[in-house]
């Protein structure tokens, strides 16, 4: 099989540098091409990639386009059975991507993802229910605390334990097989970095490709890699992007009620963290709340 691994890079020469050389130190049953997209960067990850890994096919963007649109840039370039879409803050370990190749082939799935664990060895959730109906409100309001298990981001171990099927996964290792793209087209670059992803899955279930996890294999993720304040930048990414989702798909009277939803859910966060004596977390609450 020909698998095309999608790397968008943003100031993060150290971390590309090391997710390079863990994919090129394994010789792959597959047909692996590495693409890296950089998006404009100001540090020296071209020329690291230009004297260090000349097998690497490099684009180099004069804007910084976004993470959907930098990956969009690459799948149009090339033909493969599988695109591995891969952050640039990721370590390969063992052969996760045969793996995962195997893994699709057997189960007919359009995407999957492994799982994902820090650089600590603990686990990352990188999976999760569409944001609708229990799974959107359990996750604004946090009632996974309360024994619901439904939610956009499921971060219980237990999910992450067996084979199945699932909502959404992850950009940050997201294999997806030629037919999904030509079926339902590319990400959406409104989404300029977070919840291109769930959008993505979304229109792949609705078109009844399956989405699925595969706890037995997996690579590390350090997580916001790129990101100046990542916290802020997740927060802010997820809840604008949840807002334009439900504007996009289910029009505006839809997507005012997210929004002020997710108001909501804010505001209570800020309140619930002020109270906790954790000003610091109330404080980018406070920015994302801003920001939406």
């Amino acid at each position: 099989m020909n698998v095309c691994v999608s790397i968008v890079s943003f100031n993060t020469e150290k971390l590309l540098k090391d997710c390079l050389r863990s994919i090129l130190r394994r010789d792959w049953r597959n047909n692996v091409k590495i693409f890296v997209l950089d998006n404009a960067s100001s540090d020296e990850s071209t020329k690291m990639i230009k004297e260090e890994f000349p097998g690497v096919n490099l684009i180099e963007n004069k804007i910084n386009t976004g993470f959907g649109a930098g990956h969009n840039k690459v799948f149009k370039k090339t033909k493969a059975d599988y695109f591995l879409v891969l952050n640039s803050d990721t370590i390969i370990d063992g052969s996760v991507i045969d793996d995962m190749v195997d893994f699709m082939e057997e189960t007919n799935c359009g995407i999957a993802s492994c799982k994902i664990l820090g650089f600590d060895g603990k686990l990352q959730p990188n999976a999760g229910d569409l944001p609708f109906g229990l799974s959107l409100i359990s996750w604004l309001f946090n009632l996974e605390d309360i024994g619901i298990k439904s939610s956009f981001h499921r971060n219980e171990s237990s999910y992450y334990e067996s084979v199945h099927e699932v909502g959404w996964v992850s950009g940050n290792f997201m294999m997806i097989r030629d037919t999904v793209f030509k079926k339902i087209g590319y990400f959406d670059e409104v989404f300029f970095m977070y919840f291109e992803d769930t959008d993505f899955c979304f229109r792949a279930k609705q078109s009844e490709f399956k989405i699925m996890i595969n706890p037995k294999t997996y690579i590390k993720h350090l997580s916001g890699g790129s990101l100046d304040d990542p916290k802020l930048r997740q927060w802010s990414g997820e809840y604008i992007g949840l807002v334009h989702f439900y504007f996009k798909n289910y029009g505006i009277f839809a997507g005012v009620s997210v929004k002020l939803l997710s108001y909501l859910s804010i505001l209570l966060r800020i309140i619930f963290f002020g109270f906790l004596g954790k000003p610091k977390i109330s404080l980018t609450y406070g920015k994302v709340i801003a920001s939406i």
